[in-house]
C-alpha cells in the first residue's frame, strides 16, 4: 500500500474490518477482488471537506498520476477497483467503487474532465493551479514535476458504503429519486 507522506497509516487489522462491514451492509453487491487505500485531500480539514462533498455527490471521481503508479509498484487504477478512502488519522471512511477511467494529458484537461471533481474546484482557473502545486509535492521525492504532456487518469466513482451515511439513505442511492 503506498500513501503519500501526510496521512497515519492504518492497520491491516482496521482495513479488512472495515471491508468485511462493507460487504455485509451490502449482501446484494459484488464484491469482486480486494481493495486498495488512498487518501484524499491535503491534511485533516480538506480530507473532511472531500468526505463531504462525495456524500453530498458533489464529488464523484478522482485522478491518479500514472508516474507515481509506475514508480511505486503499485496496479494501474482499473474499472470495477474497490477503493478504501482513509481520514488523515487513518480510519477508513469511505468506499468508493471506481466506475470509469480515462487518460489526459494534464495540459489537456478540460471541464468535461473535471467535473467529477468537487464543485469548489471545477473551474480550471482553480483545479490546475490547485493540482499542480499538489502534485508536485507528490512528484518531487521522485526527481519529476508536472508537465502539459504528464499523463492524468479521471476516475469516476460511486459510494459503495458509508458507515456515516445519513439514516435512510443508502450509499447507492440514486440522488434524483
Amino acid at each position: 500500500m503506498y500513501l503519500p507522506e501526510g496521512p497515519a497509516r492504518p492497520s491491516r487489522i482496521v482495513l479488512d474490518q472495515f471491508w468485511r462491514a462493507a460487504r455485509t451492509a451490502n449482501p446484494d453487491t459484488s464484491f469482486p477482488g480486494n481493495y486498495q487505500v488512498r487518501w484524499i485531500g491535503l491534511d485533516d480539514e480538506s480530507t473532511q471537506q472531500i468526505f463531504d462533498l462525495i456524500r453530498a455527490r458533489d464529488k464523484t471521481g478522482t485522478f491518479t498520476l500514472p508516474w507515481i503508479v509506475d514508480r511505486t509498484d503499485q496496479p494501474p487504477p482499473q474499472v470495477g477497483d474497490n477503493i478504501i478512502l482513509i481520514a488523515f488519522d487513518g480510519s477508513p471512511t469511505l468506499l468508493v467503487r471506481l466506475e470509469h477511467i480515462h487518460e489526459v494529458a494534464f495540459g489537456a484537461v478540460t471541464a468535461d474532465d473535471i467535473a467529477v471533481d468537487g464543485t469548489p474546484v471545477r473551474d480550471l482557473a482553480i483545479w490546475k493551479p490547485l493540482h499542480t502545486q499538489y502534485w508536485n509535492g507528490l512528484l518531487q521525492p521522485f526527481g519529476l514535476a508536472t508537465t502539459d504532456d504528464m499523463p492524468v487518469w479521471v476516475e469516476a466513482f460511486a459510494v459503495v458504503y458509508d458507515p456515516g451515511a445519513p439514516v435512510g439513505r443508502a450509499p447507492m442511492d440514486n440522488p434524483a429519486t
